[in-house]
């Protein structure tokens, strides 16, 4: 179908995915450039009229007028490709038998969180688990940060970690400025999950209580806090250290 009008359906549902609550209703987000796409599964993608890669191997395509794609695209150069995907559900219960897992408190900032999740992946993390009031990482910013990460391993979303805490077995490191030992003193192997909080409050004083064990990074320097990709890349990093 070519698209010339930007009243179209297919348009307006794209459009629309932009907003979170939109991507909650239908269950639906974009991905936008050939390598995503190409890490994902579309429900179907949509085509700048002069686009010239192949799209033989998509079920649904629809080809839209250059200034029409050029406005709803949200790359400053779009490569004249995006795809809409189904988001995936998770169920919790599948992380009872997993091995180590990356905790997300409130971590707010949508490239934050995709370049944590990304590391998660790079680093062979079962699962990143997302408390409520995460970034959504089905943002079009966090898409682009994880790289297609977000496609290789399962993201938990709004879970509430305290219940989380409570009922797993799991040996849990929270990285916190309260943290009696350092990190590279901690035992992290074995199943463990490695706790990051929120970039301006850390973890919330609920959370830390039921962590197994707080541990500080430790900053020589004059800084006083730290961001919280970094912070995650050297605890688990850590962990893949102690572990291989």
């Amino acid at each position: 179908m070519y698209i010339e009008s930007s009243q179209n359906k297919i348009i307006k549902e794209i459009n629309s995915l932009k907003q979170k609550k939109y991507r909650e209703q239908k269950g639906l987000f974009i991905v936008e450039g050939e390598r995503l796409i190409s890490e994902a599964e579309p429900v179907y993608v949509l085509a700048r009229e002069d686009y010239r890669g192949d799209l033989g191997g998509y079920e649904r395509v629809y080809t839209a007028r250059s200034d029409i794609f050029d406005k709803i695209s949200d790359t400053v150069s779009p490569q004249g490709i995006l795809g809409v995907c189904r988001i995936p559900e998770y169920d919790i219960n599948d992380m009872k038998n997993a091995g180590f897992v990356v905790l997300l408190d409130r971590v707010a900032d949508p490239g934050n969180l995709g370049t944590i999740i990304r590391t998660a992946d790079a680093a062979g993390a079962d699962a990143v688990v997302l408390s409520e009031g995460c970034a959504d990482p089905y943002n079009l910013k966090t898409i682009r940060s994880t790289m297609g990460s977000v496609f290789h391993l399962p993201v938990y979303r709004n879970v509430d970690l305290i219940e989380f805490l409570k009922n797993t077995d799991i040996k849990t490191l929270a990285a916190h400025l309260k943290g009696k030992k350092s990190c590279f003193e901690a035992d992290m192997t074995g199943r463990v999950g490695i706790i990051i909080g929120n970039e301006a409050n850390g973890i919330s004083d609920e959370v830390s209580a039921l962590a197994s064990e707080l541990v500080i990074i430790p900053m020589p320097g004059r800084a006083e806090s730290m961001n919280a990709a970094v912070a995650a890349g050297i605890m688990i990093y850590e962990a893949v250290r102690q572990r291989i």
